[in-house]
């Protein structure tokens, strides 16, 4: 949201429960990503037509005049309808009519994709201030934004507790920490859950020779991050006999090694980490309360990627290493409508085997993802099948045997360079499409540039 749409929703509304407004979040053309109207009692219709202040104008081609209008339902509510536009209006991958539509839903206009989203206050403000360094995290959204600002307001001396679920980076957000407190030491990740029961409290503070048959003299984590930051993942595991411990170090700075007469001093910062809310471990006898409070001086919530929509396709592109790599519309969809139940981890899961291929035609498309992905925007799957009604300029081309470059030409105009479409019209393999082009000399992404530009 940019500076002027802020100041021109009233401080009224922002104050009795913040915004709400459209962003663009992919585009034909890419300057548009970013752009966002503010939505209020109002009804919006969206168009290539800029009649009067109440349309947002998206000039593409595939947009009608007077493609859709969106206005109030209710809290937190808005109907979309679809004004007979000629390519049809989108929700969450499906075509509609009207839909009841709130935050976090994706709809779709001509080759736009828009993202209906909720700015509280805090959110609103923050993203008008100046944004810190965001050291390896990625994503401008407005919910990062706000765990950029609990980042820098993160303290030397007091611990943070990071929550958030499995998978959104929450070591990361421990390092990031860790960079801007200034601490001088190491960073030393610890994964509580992987520890044996009967080793925690060894691995943590260390133990003397001769504590226990063949021991010898081992600093333990604490030591080693001297001067530096202990990150404790998943500190909800640590056992309940050395929380006690745990709790002398946090609020002391001092870690007694087993079989050790004396406890020794450490300089250390501490940053803990859970996925699960350590309130219902306290009242369940889990945790201790005393270093459940201690740990809540300073808290920092990660979002989870479904949460966070706005920063899917910036993180896909990161993951692809490639800037340079275009996604299709379709392949945007579906990115942005997939729920990502383990967050960001699966997102690069799911980016990493497409990396090559990607960069290679600096192209992804729908075909290209797997098929949980694809299943959302069956609809359109089914419509670039090979029963699909023939447009006049394929009705002489054969399925059956391989295309000459003209033919093959033909075919991908007519699927607007879609090689999935491609690939159900010849009954193959999206590969073998890529073959053939290959064999013909067709450079497929600058066919598409093309088919984009002329569109």
């Amino acid at each position: 949201m940019n500076a002027t749409e802020t100041e021109t929703a009233s401080a009224d509304r922002i104050a009795a429960g913040g915004i709400y407004r459209l962003l663009v979040v992919f585009a034909p053309e890419e300057t548009d990503v970013g752009y966002s109207r503010v939505l209020d009692q109002h009804a919006l219709t969206i168009g290539r037509e800029a009649s009067d202040a109440s349309t947002l104008q998206l000039q593409h081609a595939r947009v009608s005049r007077r493609h859709a209008r969106i206005e109030a339902e209710g809290s937190d509510r808005f109907l979309i309808t679809d004004l007979e536009s000629r390519n049809g209006t989108y929700v969450n991958g499906r075509r509609i009519a009207s839909a009841s539509i709130g935050p976090g839903d994706v709809i779709r206009i001509g080759s736009t994709l828009l993202l209906l989203q909720h700015l509280d206050a805090r959110a609103c403000q923050l993203m008008l201030q100046p944004r810190h360094d965001p050291g390896e995290l990625v994503g401008n959204g407005h919910t990062m934004a706000q765990v950029h600002a609990d980042i820098a307001a993160a303290p030397t001396t007091a611990p943070t507790l990071i929550i958030g679920e499995t998978g959104v980076g929450k070591e990361l957000v421990a390092r990031a920490v860790h960079q801007q407190c200034g601490r001088q030491g190491p960073l030393v990740p610890v994964n509580c859950s992987a520890l044996p029961d009967h080793l925690v409290e060894s691995e943590l503070f260390g133990h003397v020779r001769g504590a226990f048959t063949g021991a010898e003299g081992r600093k333990g984590l604490f030591q080693q991050a001297e001067k530096g930051t202990i990150f404790l993942d998943e500190i909800g595991e640590v056992p309940t006999d050395v929380q006690v411990k745990l709790l002398r170090a946090l609020a002391l700075g001092e870690v007694r090694p087993v079989g050790a007469d004396r406890e020794r001093i450490v300089e250390v910062g501490v940053v803990a980490a859970t996925n699960v809310e350590l309130e219902e471990a306290v009242e369940a006898g889990r945790f201790r309360a005393d270093l459940y409070a201690r740990l809540m001086a300073h808290v920092i919530r990660v979002p989870p990627l479904r949460d966070r929509k706005e920063d899917v396709l910036v993180l896909a592109h990161h993951f692809l290493d490639g800037s340079e790599v275009r996604f299709s519309p379709d392949a945007a969809e579906a990115l942005l409508v997939h729920s990502w139940p383990y967050n960001v981890r699966e997102l690069e899961q799911v980016m990493a085997p497409l990396r090559e291929r990607a960069l290679a035609l600096r192209r992804l498309e729908l075909g290209d993802l797997p098929e949980r992905l694809r299943s959302p925007l069956a609809e359109r799957i089914e419509a670039v099948s090979p029963t699909a009604a023939l447009p006049t300029s394929l009705l002489g081309i054969r399925r059956d045997s391989k295309p000459d470059a003209k033919e093959l030409l033909a075919v991908l105009e007519a699927h607007d360079g879609n090689v999935a479409g491609v690939a159900a019209f010849f009954g193959k393999d999206r590969r073998q499409i890529y073959r053939w082009a290959d064999g013909l000399g067709l450079d497929l992404a600058r066919l598409r540039e093309r088919i984009q530009d002329e569109s």
